[in-house]
């Protein structure tokens, strides 16, 4: 019986650990895209300069 209760436990731990990974995933795409954003600015603005 006890391993019957410990089952779900662990099938919510997997999901909220694929949930933990999906989000963080999800962040650090973000910070590539603003980092990319933030080059291309930095970019046109040297190229005015020129």
């Amino acid at each position: 019986m006890k391993r019957l209760i410990g089952r779900p436990q662990e099938a919510l731990l997997c999901e909220k650990a694929k949930r933990q990974q999906q989000m963080f995933s999800v962040a650090k795409a973000k910070r590539q895209l603003q980092s990319a954003q933030l080059e291309r600015k930095s970019t046109n603005i040297s190229i005015c300069f020129l």
